[in-house]
């Protein structure tokens, strides 16, 4: 007997074909659990204008005016964690570390960053923590972490606040962490795009889960999507409009009715994972201009700076630093509620004492500084700060 014609089964191909496509089209597609927060969103206004001479140091390097050999490249310590079973089976493997490693080190050579692996791996026998939520960091951390570096973690299966898988996620506020899926370990692109956004890059849709506001022609690309301006406007890649080739295939236009030609090949961005495989000069730039920045942070094993800076009993670290950056050869900082001598010194951001003393008045000589960023470390009988500026 024929359950079906012709026609019969045209018209379930149909309506096969379209329920289908209602499904793909309203399934989304959560791959990166990073969320940048206002206060880092401060953060970063606060130090645009030293990121940019730092961008335009390595714009320099790059064009090879400064750039010499390999010896340039910064080697940064990171603490690897790698979570599995209580009985210890499981577990990324050591094939797959070391070719994580080397897929990661290969791609952030561009940004004169270097990736090692300090004191060996911290392995973490835990059934529980196999199956990790985004959220649940600080009972981990208690035990599990080293200051001053950036730690590592890599697990089984990670899923966020809505309890949807993620491939993993960052943070470097205060604490320096990234958490890794195993699957994605080794998928080319993940791990590099975490590390992206510890160093501050956003996705190249920008901040938004809506349709970014970056004009395809540009001319607001240094304030809109993520605000680098060789990555192009991205209306948000994914497996819906990017083909098997790589090709985006998508018919949305911008504001102005622009067309999008977005880079899908691009690490930040959320375009196929076999896709991604490079950073823009730009991003490479701001990539190393943040580094330079926070480098004492993520150098100094077991150097707990934010505990330093952050305690909330500790008068020196409520000091404000004025004018900064420097103008008339002093920095200056309010003593009003400092009764007793502040012991100074500053440093570089390679931690090289460059001078130290007794501050008067509230008033320290840095006329003879070069002008670049430095560390202000004040300290009396019972509290310690660091303090940065920029000459």
């Amino acid at each position: 007997m024929k359950l079906f014609n012709k026609k019969s089964l045209v018209l379930v191909s149909i309506v096969l074909s379209f329920s289908f496509n209602i499904f793909s089209q309203s399934k989304t597609e959560i791959t990166c659990g990073t969320v940048t927060s206002p206060e880092f969103i401060n953060h970063y206004n606060s130090i645009k204008q030293e990121l940019k001479t730092f961008e335009q140091d390595f714009m320099q390097m790059k064009s090879g005016k400064t750039y010499t050999s390999k010896k340039e490249i910064s080697n940064i310590p990171i603490k690897i964690h790698i979570i599995r079973n209580s009985d210890g089976s499981g577990g990324l493997s050591t094939d797959n570390l070391n070719n994580a490693l080397a897929e990661l080190n290969a791609t952030y050579a561009d940004a004169f960053i270097g990736l090692s692996l300090y004191e060996g791996v911290n392995y973490i026998d835990n059934d529980q923590l196999c199956h990790f939520q985004k959220g649940n960091e600080n009972e981990l951390i208690k035990n599990n972490y080293v200051p001053g570096i950036i730690n590592v973690y890599f697990t089984e299966y990670i899923e966020n606040y809505s309890d949807e898988s993620i491939c993993g996620y960052s943070k470097n506020e205060k604490v320096n962490t990234i958490f890794i899926k195993n699957s994605c370990a080794t998928n080319g692109s993940s791990l590099a795009h975490e590390f992206g956004h510890f160093f501050s890059l956003v996705h190249t849709h920008g901040l938004s889960s809506e349709l970014t506001t970056e004009f395809v022609d540009g001319s607001n690309c240094d304030t809109d999507g993520d605000s680098v301006c060789d990555t192009p406007a991205d209306p948000g890649l994914s497996n819906k409009n990017i083909d098997n080739f790589c090709n985006y295939i998508g018919e949305l236009k911008d504001a102005h009715g622009d067309s999008y030609k977005p880079d899908t090949n691009n690490i930040m961005s959320y375009s196929r994972k076999a896709c991604r495989n490079h950073f823009s000069n730009g991003q490479l730039a701001r990539m190393y201009a943040y580094y330079k920045i926070i480098e004492k942070r993520i150098t100094s094993p077991n150097v707990d700076f934010d505990e330093i800076t952050t305690d909330k009993i500790n008068d020196l670290a409520n000091l404000r630093l004025y004018p900064n950056p420097v103008t008339k050869g002093k920095i200056n900082f309010n003593v009003s509620k400092i009764e007793e001598a502040v012991r100074f010194q500053i440093v570089n951001l390679q931690g090289q004492m460059l001078s130290q003393g007794i501050a008067t008045y509230g008033e320290i000589d840095v006329n003879y500084l070069s002008s670049g960023s430095y560390l202000l470390i004040l300290e009396n009988s019972n509290s310690k700060a660091i303090k940065r500026f920029i000459k």
